[in-house]
């Protein structure tokens, strides 16, 4: 798991730790977004919401579990890609070939995935459809491909490429001020309004 290519290694533990922390902090906002909305759009009948508080340990350990899976399939390989092709190709090894490596990653996944899922259904999605679920997979692996490529950049100049720990504790208490200050938004306008 030690890929080095011309100058510096990409596939480093703290590069790979960073990449997990973003995306657990990413899937995290997102799921609080989605469970938010939930909330705003209950039917006056639908039961309470509160089992999933309940349930949260459970699911942190399931969001643990697929963050490291999508950094080993997605977003580690997203970073070799863009540093092979921007040191390689003659653009050096600058941040925006990230993005880029991030897109061609996710098309071949979103792709992939889309063909096995046709030729066990017998049918194929509308090219939207592979679109979208291309465009949502490559806004997840570029930020969390971009703090791999930091810390991997931090390694090979001597400088501690630990950003783990920051990310996950400065990224998850802003998870959690984001839902405070919804519910609390989402109170008030409840209380105006009723």
């Amino acid at each position: 798991m030690h890929t080095k290519t011309a100058g510096r290694s990409v596939w480093t533990w703290s590069a790979v730790a960073a990449s997990w922390a973003g995306l657990v902090v990413e899937i995290s906002l997102v799921a609080t977004v989605l469970f938010l909305w939930g909330i705003a759009h209950l039917p006056p009948d639908a039961d309470s919401p509160a089992l999933t508080v309940v349930t949260l340990p459970l699911w942190l350990g399931v969001l643990a579990v697929l963050s490291a899976i999508l950094t080993l399939l997605l977003v580690m390989p997203a970073a070799t890609l863009a540093y092979l092709v921007g040191t390689r190709g003659g653009g050096g090894d600058a941040w925006w070939w990230t993005p880029a490596g991030a897109a061609v990653v996710a098309g071949a996944a979103v792709g992939a995935t889309g063909l096995a899922a046709g030729v066990e259904a017998g049918a194929v999605g509308a090219p939207e459809v592979y679109a979208w679920w291309w465009l949502a997979v490559t806004a997840l692996v570029v930020p969390a491909a971009l703090l791999a490529r930091l810390s991997a950049l931090r390694t090979a100049r001597g400088r501690p490429g630990g950003l783990a720990r920051p990310v996950l504790t400065k990224g998850c208490g802003g998870v959690v001020a984001f839902f405070a200050v919804a519910v609390a938004v989402m109170l008030l306008v409840d209380t105006v309004v009723n």
